[in-house]
């Protein structure tokens, strides 16, 4: 049985609010802990897991910035309890020149981390931060595994970063080319969908009890965000805002009336699931491209999907039927305004476009796909 290490950290603000902070101390084993956390359903680690399983492979996964898993892991093995102080700012420090050479040596994240892998010599090591493996850390994980992978959609960390992978694969095709251009191999693989939220979107969405929604990030990745927003708050008084963002920003800018605050995990599938519509934007890093995990998501939990028009959009979903798409800020808000109201429009474009995630782009599709790449490397 082929085995797999899975390395997927999680926003800091979800490890903290579930109990896995650094100032936690876990009831439960490590592999009870560490499933509790894979599935909750934040990133897509424990999707990959689980699909990898019913594959065949051997899949275990780490989430290596949560302080209360990592140490609970050391001291099963018997290992001294890492570093605490600073456990959160271990994905910055990974990042400074001088930090990052030596960064894997010590009791702190990326040394935990190392031993892990050097415990479970794993035949795969998919990693799917990139930023949290240093090129030096990279480079000792290959005496201990057969093939090292990386997974990247998001602003690239620098160049000596990549060097020391096998492969990586991403939903971005300009991540592909400039892999290759570097001399790296590199494979298109599209984000999806976890299928195990669809039940939380089995009503029609002309039924639902909110108009429209937007769950994402306000930082300077997406500068339209709240250009977008403003729009569609025009037209839609019972818009819903979801995210991280700063009080003062929201008020300055007419929002904070529409704001509820975070959501992650299963609470966001709930919300997606109560939609009609839900408003998608790309960050900068995306360009021309389609590539964000929301509008899987979004069509998964059957709402109708507002998203800008981008060159291979029609090679993920059918613009014309499974989708709506719009070029600027006032066509999107032309949009929404369209279907909610024209009620057989939004239960149509909604349900072809959940029938279209479930069946192309769920992580049992993905799995599979992974695995057909990474077999034939190995």
């Amino acid at each position: 049985m082929t085995s797999i290490f899975i390395v997927d950290s999680y926003y800091q603000d979800v490890i903290n609010s579930l109990g896995f902070g650094e100032n936690e101390q876990l009831s439960g084993s490590y592999s009870i802990e560490v499933e509790k956390l894979a599935n909750f359903g934040f990133g897509t680690g424990g999707a990959y897991r689980r699909e990898l399983e019913i594959l065949g492979w051997d899949a275990k996964i780490s989430i290596p910035n949560s302080f209360a898993l990592q140490s609970r892991w050391l001291k099963e093995k018997n290992y001294a309890s890492p570093f605490p102080k600073g456990w959160s700012y271990g994905l910055y420090a990974a990042r400074l020149p001088m930090v990052r050479e030596v960064i894997h040596l010590l009791p702190h994240i990326q040394g935990t981390l190392y031993k892990q892998i050097v415990d479970l010599k794993p035949d795969v090591v998919f990693v799917q931060d990139l930023n949290i493996v240093t090129p030096a850390l990279a480079k000792a994980i290959k005496k201990h595994t057969k093939l090292l992978v990386g997974e990247i959609a998001s602003p690239l960390p620098p160049k000596p970063y990549f060097m020391h992978y096998d492969l990586i694969v991403s939903a971005l095709p300009t991540i592909v080319h400039q892999v290759r251009k570097w001399g790296g191999e590199s494979e298109y693989l599209p984000l999806g969908f976890d299928a195990r939220w669809a039940s939380f979107g089995e009503s029609k969405a002309s039924s639902r009890s909110i108009d429209a929604i937007f769950v994402g990030s306000f930082s300077r990745h997406q500068p339209q965000t709240i250009p977008l927003l403003q729009q569609v708050a025009q037209v839609v008084p019972g818009l819903q805002i979801f995210g991280n963002a700063e009080p003062d920003l929201l008020e300055a800018n007419g929002l904070s009336t529409f704001f509820r605050g975070p959501a992650w995990g299963e609470q966001m599938f709930r919300l997606l699931g109560d939609s009609k519509i839900v408003v998608n934007r790309h960050g900068t890093i995306a360009g021309e491209y389609a590539v964000n995990m929301r509008m899987f998501e979004a069509t998964g939990c059957g709402a109708a999907l507002v998203t800008e028009s981008k060159s291979n959009l029609s090679e993920l979903f059918d613009p014309q039927s499974e989708v709506l798409t719009y070029g600027t800020k006032e066509e999107a808000a032309a949009q929404v305004l369209r279907a909610l109201s024209n009620s057989k429009l939004l239960d149509e474009v909604s349900t072809r476009g959940q029938q279209k995630t479930l069946a192309s782009h769920s992580y049992a599709q993905r799995a599979f796909q992974l695995s057909e790449i990474v077999s034939s490397k190995i």
